[in-house]
């Protein structure tokens, strides 16, 4: 898959595409195919370097996304697979394909609404 990178704090310029590993969900988790990415002030605050705290090197920003759940990991009861959902938090960064995401970080995404609304 692909995903946005950062491996140094700094100006926008260190945000890089690269091939990523297409993560599995581990219990409690979905693994979301992101249709949309928000760009979340906390975002730019920690790729930057200028936040309380800062993720460990290297990473994939985004904590606000929206999609379809891909596949579910053990003990998932509220979604399944092409569930449309958006995302308040990721374990992984919305800034790619794909994010994995707690149950419990996850919402129902209405079907009058797009992914980027």
């Amino acid at each position: 898959m692909k995903a946005i990178i950062v491996r140094e704090f700094g100006a926008p310029e260190v945000l890089k595409l690269e091939d990523a590993a297409k993560p599995s969900p581990g219990p409690g988790q979905l693994l979301v195919r992101v249709r949309a990415a928000g760009v979340n002030p906390a975002d730019t605050y920690m790729r930057s370097g200028n936040y309380a705290r800062k993720p460990a090197l290297p990473y994939t920003p985004g904590v606000d996304g929206a999609g379809e759940v891909d596949s579910v990991g053990a003990t998932v009861t509220r979604f399944k697979s092409g569930d449309r959902v958006y995302l308040a938090g990721s374990a992984t960064g919305t800034y790619a394909e794909f994010a994995l995401v707690s149950q419990t970080d996850a919402y129902s995404l209405p079907k009058n609404l797009t992914f980027a609304q």
